[in-house]
This record gives structure tokens, C-alpha cells and sequence, in this order.
């Protein structure tokens, strides 16, 4: 009877410490992939348009037919770039529109038509005044000057064209 109790406690000893090796396993296993998704939670940069340089030259026309280029950024300039099949994009456009309507200086939208529907975003952009619209492709002359690699981008653009933010909300009026 003792033998049997003292294989029994033997055994259960054993069971438990094992249980301990895979728990202690399963728990670092998951701290290595939180740092790895802690990795990935950072977005990659929205742009390569870098702070305190000018934008590159471009060139462009807006849908009331009037040429931008980065001269004709004077002030501070208000820029987002928008795709029809983002969906940040179209949470993000009711900001872009208060922000724009506060904004003092010129304000810029870029759509980028990828093939999705642009009208509800140019429409939702420009329903008021105030918001130059350009409709370009993927690779077109604005999305290229400000190195635009995801969206929505939004830009604040100084005197000379010069870069003063880049991201992916849009600047708070306090930054405008």
C-alpha cells in the first residue's frame, strides 16, 4: 500500500513539473510574438517626403481646371491624398474637411484613382469651397513629389514648399 501511494505521489510529482515546462514554454512562445506584433503595430511611413526639406517639383491640374505646382504652395498648405478603395480614407475625410475649413492657408486633395469609384470622395471633398481636388494615378506627378505610400496622407506644407508634418491622422488644428 505505501509502494502504491509513494508511485502515485512519484507520478504526480512528475505530471506537475512537466505541466510547468509547457506552461513556462507557452508563456515565452506568446511574449515573442507580442514583441513581434509590437514590431508590425507601428505603421510603415505614409510617405518618404521628409520634415524641414522641400517637396519635389510638380505639376498638376485640379478638377476647376487650375494648375498647382509646388510654387503655387504659398503659406502653409493643407494637403491629404485619398484612394476610393481605402477605407481609412473615408473615415478620415469628415476630419479632412474640418480641418480644411479652419485651415487659413490653401488646401489640397489629391484622389488617386486606382480604379474605385472617385465620386463620392471627390464629392465628399469638394462640396464646399476651399479644397483644390486633384485626380491623378497611382503614380501621378503630386503622389510622386510627396513620395505618398499609403493612405490617406496628409501633408502640411510650409512657405518655399517646405515639409512641416507627415502622417496618417490629420494635423489638429493647433498644428494648422
Amino acid at each position: 500500500m505505501n509502494t502504491a501511494l509513494l508511485v502515485a505521489v512519484l507520478l504526480l510529482t512528475v505530471l506537475t513539473v512537466f505541466n510547468l515546462v509547457v506552461v513556462l514554454g507557452v508563456v515565452r512562445r506568446l511574449r515573442a510574438y507580442e514583441t513581434r506584433l509590437g514590431d508590425l503595430a507601428e505603421p510603415p511611413p505614409v510617405s518618404t517626403a521628409t520634415l524641414g526639406e522641400p517637396v519635389a517639383d510638380f505639376a498638376a491640374s485640379t478638377q476647376d481646371g487650375r494648375l498647382v505646382d509646388r510654387a503655387s504652395l504659398t503659406g502653409r498648405t493643407l494637403v491629404g491624398f485619398f484612394s476610393p478603395d481605402c477605407p481609412a480614407c473615408h473615415e478620415r475625410l469628415g476630419d479632412f474637411r474640418a480641418a480644411a475649413d479652419r485651415h487659413p492657408g490653401d488646401v489640397l486633395a489629391v484622389v488617386v484613382n486606382d480604379g474605385g469609384d472617385v465620386a463620392p470622395v471627390v464629392g465628399a471633398l469638394g462640396g464646399t469651397g476651399g479644397v483644390a481636388v486633384v485626380i491623378e494615378d497611382p503614380d501621378g506627378p503630386v503622389t510622386r513629389a510627396f513620395g505618398v505610400r499609403g493612405f490617406p496622407a496628409f501633408v502640411l506644407v510650409g512657405d518655399g514648399g517646405v515639409v512641416e508634418s507627415v502622417g496618417y491622422q490629420v494635423p489638429v488644428p493647433a498644428t494648422l
